[in-house]
């Protein structure tokens, strides 16, 4: 990137309030140092009774707002978002594309594009379905490499469930723009026990492809025949830069330090140990949808039950979907304690799962606030046990649990 010129926020305004020009602008990240209420934010144009209008979709963790802004009001509202501390800026028109980034120094860097593909108009449909990532046209050589697709282009009937996580993964990515850097910022992404791989594929395509950034990711699991399968799948559709390994989570040893480490339904301790890399590695983004969670039912199991949690333990259900809680809220605070920005939300469960947890974290900073830290020894002490997640870092989390320090961004979000 170059650096911007002094009226660059002029130049953004005028790209978005062009009108029908507009495709999507996007408002992401934030600057170092600063706090915002959104995680992201997009302006699009659309049709409304004949009239143009811009539609401006918020996004944070959990939810999204959306309000409509007519031409005469519209403006106020785009100078509002210009003096937002956002990191990331891109603008895409129907003739070509601009991106800013803030560096940390507070310096803003640009990169203005030509489309590649001259648009005669925007989509200015205003029932546009804004959840879906993946649409079946632009996707169509992946869907049916990995058996969603039939070869006549329609959603496999008994795949469409499929199809949904696919996009809802995808779209709780997206909501972090963790990836929002600007073409040409090499990615590199790690799926620990990747399994059958449908999000292993969809991560690799969404980042490459929609995105537009060389992304290189690797499945790792210990089935080394399904993997082989995998292989021949990426070789036919040309994706060099996505590659499988048979191994552990444990044990594997990435070639670059991963940007991102993603963990769906890996069972029990298996997403104790996929968290503990990405925290090791400094991974920016770390996605884990638990499955089973054996390993703290086990501890739990061998100690009294506090008084007032007898009459759930008195439910074999009820006292195992409580361990489920306790263990991937001990998960959450340990993220918290390492300076991840840390949600656990409500995901998509799968045909094999009826878990529908996941656990989305953000890096933001070295080390939680001693909140943080107090949080978590109060919970720990309270049920007498020790996460697994809690051994598998060892000095690590040590050190911080008995570092003390004013309260700051606990990783909890802007």
């Amino acid at each position: 990137m170059n650096r911007m010129p002094e009226d660059y926020v002029e130049r953004v305004r005028e790209s978005i309030l062009a009108g029908e020009s507009l495709v999507r602008a996007t408002f992401s990240g934030r600057q170092s140092g600063a706090t915002l209420e959104w995680v992201r934010v997009v302006v699009r144009p659309v049709q409304i009774k004949g009239a143009l209008h811009w539609q401006v979709s918020h996004f944070d963790e959990q939810k999204d707002l959306t309000k409509n802004y007519s031409a005469e009001d519209v403006a106020g509202k785009v100078d509002e978002l210009l003096a937002l501390s956002f990191k990331n800026i891109h603008v895409e028109t129907t003739i070509g594309g601009l991106e800013v980034r803030i560096t940390k120094k507070g310096k803003a860097l640009f990169r203005e594009t030509p489309s590649a593909e001259r648009r005669a108009s925007a989509d200015l449909s205003h029932d546009r379905d804004k959840k879906k990532v993946l649409s079946v046209g632009d996707s169509a050589p992946f869907l049916e490499a990995v058996g969603i697709l039939t070869k006549s282009g329609k959603i496999k009937a008994d795949r469409q469930g499929k199809f949904r996580q696919i996009n809802e993964f995808l779209r709780l990515v997206e909501e972090t723009g963790v990836f929002d850097e600007g073409p040409g910022t090499p990615v590199h992404i790690v799926d620990c026990g990747c399994g059958n791989a449908y999000l292993t594929f969809a991560i690799y395509h969404y980042v490459n492809h929609i995105l537009g950034l060389p992304a290189h990711v690797v499945g790792v699991d210990v089935k080394g025949d399904l993997l082989e399968r995998h292989r021949e799948k990426a070789r036919a559709l040309g994706w060099d830069r996505l590659t499988f390994e048979v191994g552990s989570i444990a044990d594997f040893q990435p070639g670059v330090t991963p940007d991102a480490v993603l963990a769906l339904h890996a069972c029990d301790t298996a997403t104790d140990d996929a968290l503990a890399r990405g925290i090791r590695w400094s991974s920016r983004l770390i996605m884990s949808a638990p499955c089973c969670q054996h390993e703290l039912q086990q501890q739990l199991s061998r100690i009294p039950v506090p008084d007032p949690f007898r009459a759930v333990s008195r439910h074999g259900i009820l006292g195992e979907r409580l361990g489920d809680i306790l263990t991937d809220t001990f998960r959450a605070a340990i993220l918290r304690i390492m300076g991840y920005r840390t949600d656990v939300i409500q995901f998509v469960s799968t045909e094999h799962t009826a878990k529908n947890l996941m656990i989305r974290a953000v890096k933001t900073s070295e080390s939680g606030s001693a909140h943080s830290v107090e949080e978590y020894k109060a919970l720990k002490d309270y049920w007498r046990v020790t996460p697994h997640l809690e051994r598998l870092l060892g000095v690590e989390l040590t050190q911080r649990l008995h570092r003390t320090r004013e309260p700051s961004d606990d990783g909890q979000g802007p």
